[in-house]
């Protein structure tokens, strides 16, 4: 295991063993509960952040609710975490569940879309809370206006294969993403190298460019050079070239 995942577990354990000791452990257990479902499909949306901290606005933070949401989502399934929701268990009240039923609800759709995780969450959270599955159903339609789907069966082969796919997508979409970034990175760099080898800012403009090069290439050209001096004639080639080579690099600026 390398040491990202490790101290991202470390920050999790410390985190839920923190709720655990909160003065504020019931509505810190909440908080907790609800963010695990808002990470559960991957990365945090603000709307689901917010979400959690409108609806518990009446009651104190013993845990700061952003040091929640920074350790689920680096570590989205802590080790210490089915303790915190054996204690939610014991918590819970036909009022308090029914409660906790909306909030969730409300979480998993702020971003807009129901995932397949945060349905599976909503039918465990569910089950934990002693919820009918007749009341998630209902409470679904009445909050959101639409039928709950259920989630997939989890003893289906196809379910995953799935998800294998889809995270195999998902991995071939971060890849891209990383070698276009870091051909962004590549590009910037040589535009960079180019501005200050003609003796320009990074944030010269297309009339500086042009300049630039032509006095450069005036200035290097190798008929405005001593003919007696191969050293020196071959020094203003080579800078000759290197201007013409930025100017390539530049010109389709320059040229806007």
């Amino acid at each position: 295991m390398s040491a990202a995942p490790d101290a991202a577990a470390a920050a999790s354990a410390a985190l839920l063993q923190r709720v655990a000791a909160s003065p504020q452990r019931v509505a810190d257990s909440i908080r907790t509960a609800a963010m695990w479902l808002a990470a559960v499909d991957g990365p945090l949306d603000p709307r689901e952040f917010h979400e959690v901290g409108l609806a518990l606005t009446h009651e104190p933070e013993g845990v700061p609710l952003a040091d929640i949401a920074d350790a689920l989502a680096a570590d989205p399934l802590p080790a210490e975490l089915p303790r915190l929701l054996r204690f939610l268990r014991t918590q819970r009240s036909p009022k308090r569940s029914a409660w906790l039923l909306d909030l969730f609800i409300r979480v998993a759709a702020a971003d807009g879309r129901i995932s397949e995780p945060e349905r599976h969450a909503l039918v465990f959270l569910a089950d934990l809370l002693a919820a009918p599955p007749a009341l998630l159903r209902e409470r679904f339609e009445s909050l959101l206006g639409i039928e709950f789907d259920p989630p997939s069966d989890l003893s289906d082969p196809a379910v995953f294969e799935a998800a294998e796919a889809a995270m195999r997508a998902r991995a071939a979409r971060e890849r891209a993403e990383a070698a276009d970034a870091a051909l962004a990175g590549q590009a910037a760099a040589a535009r960079r190298d180019a501005l200050l080898l003609l003796g320009l800012r990074p944030d010269a403009g297309p009339i500086a460019i042009k300049a630039a090069w032509r006095r450069l290439s005036r200035q290097h050209h190798p008929d405005r050079q001593p003919q007696g001096d191969a050293d020196a004639l071959a020094a203003a080639a080579a800078r000759f070239d290197a201007v013409q080579k930025a100017w390539a690099l530049l010109k389709d600026v320059a040229d806007a």
